[in-house]
């Protein structure tokens, strides 16, 4: 397959955190704009002097599109150190090429057509026609592994890029800056953890991005306008939607909420420190009633939402 190679290090954090797994609601989306910035200031709650600025981030973007507001760039420049979920720039490709190929494909002899619900089956086969790839292409991958490359490839299709996305422009910065980078989550595990997920979780999984009637590339246009607006409940509506769904929520439950409380426990850590950290994660684990800034209200911090034009105290 083509460029397959390249998903490990390039493709990996671009579907995990905003809606590998979402299934709009039915009604159109209309962002409602909050005057916020998609960034919360963290104050530690335990007298231990920390302070954490809390992004959630888009990926994937187009060129020019996701411009930062200056609370943003402040709160960055004030900062000691960047926190991601991965730091692409520290990925070996040829390493993780190997543990996709490793992780991602079937043994040899078995085809994806022969392990997948009929029903996801006849899905695959008109989002393979759609998008103009033949499913031969990806009966040797797993499921996890498929709803990757279709996810990828629509919205390259639709013209948005990896290294557009919010986490990559901060990486970007904190190289000139000469800023540490901390990592909450590594490449490696990332890929074992949707490695490690069940046969029919996986399909699940899969059914779950291909049931989406609107066009992939639509959808992260209403994640953008709803970033750009602040619109935190805009936002889980969009992604988290499907999780209020019996047959669904164990993939919400994989994908998001189970990383966010290990998430959660790494801010915390940072919080403990009297050190200020910007922290850029997914959007969709920044949101929600079992997002971020929930979690660390629960667990007795100061959580505050901070306006786009507001410099961060």
């Amino acid at each position: 397959m083509k460029r397959l190679s390249l998903l490990s290090s390039l493709l990996l954090t671009a579907l995990l955190g905003v809606g590998c797994a979402s299934t709009p609601p039915p009604k159109p989306y209309v962002p409602v704009d909050t005057g916020h910035a998609f960034l919360w200031e963290v104050k530690d709650g335990h007298a231990r002097g920390g302070t954490v600025y809390l992004v959630g981030s888009i990926h994937m973007g187009k060129t020019g599109e996701l411009a930062l507001p200056p609370s943003m760039e402040a709160a960055f420049a004030k900062s000691d150190a960047l926190v991601v979920e991965v730091d692409v720039n520290k990925v070996d490709p040829a390493a993780m090429q190997k543990l996709v190929r490793e992780l991602g494909r079937l043994p040899d002899g078995q085809r994806l057509s022969q392990r997948l619900d009929p029903i996801t089956m006849t899905l695959l086969g008109r989002a393979a026609q759609r998008m103009g790839l033949p499913v031969s292409n990806l009966e040797p991958l797993r499921p996890w592994l498929v709803g990757m490359v279709l996810s990828v490839t629509e919205l390259q299709q639709a013209g948005y890029k990896q290294g557009e996305g919010i986490d990559r422009a901060f990486l970007t910065r904190a190289h000139d800056a000469g800023k540490s980078v901390l990592e909450l989550e590594t490449a490696e595990g990332q890929l074992r953890m949707l490695a490690g997920t069940p046969d029919d979780l996986q399909d699940l999984m899969l059914r779950d991005q291909l049931r989406r009637t609107t066009a992939a590339g639509t959808v992260l246009d209403q994640l953008v306008s709803a970033w750009k607006a602040g619109d935190a409940d805009g936002m889980a509506s969009l992604l988290l939607d499907g999780a209020n769904e019996p047959t669904y929520r164990p993939v919400y439950e994989r994908i998001f909420f189970e990383r966010n409380v290990q998430m959660a426990s790494g801010v915390d850590a940072l919080l403990a420190q009297p050190r200020t950290h910007f922290v850029v994660v997914g959007a969709g684990h920044v949101v929600g009633p079992k997002g971020l800034v929930a979690l660390l209200q629960q667990q007795g911090h100061t959580v505050r939402q901070l306006d786009r034009t507001a410099a961060a105290e």
